[in-house]
């Protein structure tokens, strides 16, 4: 195995049931709310989605803040739980230096009303020393992928309000 891959792995419950958090599953580039100051800092922010992510073969294209483009190609997609892509195409910043590979998504029920959602992106890191620069790329990978979870358990909790007006 190439040891200048790597990867990075979020694990978070939600409140909610496991088929309840699959619909709301997406990626950063699908989420609507300003990312915080150290994404912001640190990655180019989504500006434009093009493609779907629905079914094994699908192509999602994002071009971000500058200039560069992020090609995710779905590979492998298990019955409500697991999604996994790979990166086809990337020219974002540090594209270089830092060379994404593709992660999954995965959902698993943990309690009648909880899931754990894990998120894993690998990378391949040119930056030496890689012992140092690896830390501070999971930091931000990890902030990445916290930042997702959290908002499809705001997406629940908006879901759950909105459900609740209409009783």
């Amino acid at each position: 195995m190439n040891k200048q891959i790597r990867s990075a792995t979020t694990r978070l419950q939600i409140n909610a049931d496991k088929n309840s958090v699959w619909k709301k599953v997406g990626f950063y580039e699908h989420v609507k709310k300003q990312p915080s100051w150290l994404l912001r800092l640190s990655l180019p922010t989504p500006q434009a989605v093009e493609g779907h992510y629905n079914k094994i073969g699908d192509i999602c294209r994002c071009r971000y803040s500058d200039g560069g483009y992020l090609t995710k190609r779905i590979i492998h997609i298990a019955d409500n739980t697991r999604i996994e892509f790979e990166i086809i195409e990337q020219s974002i910043r540090y594209q270089n230096s830092i060379k994404l590979l593709g992660g999954y998504i995965e959902v698993n029920q943990s309690g009648e009303e909880q899931s754990i959602v894990s998120m894993v992106t690998f990378y391949e890191n040119h930056i030496a020393p890689r012992f140092i620069s690896s830390f501070f790329i999971e930091r931000v990978i990890k902030t990445m992928h916290k930042f997702v979870i959290d908002d499809m358990q705001t997406q629940l909790n908006n879901l759950t309000i909105s459900q609740s007006q209409l009783v």
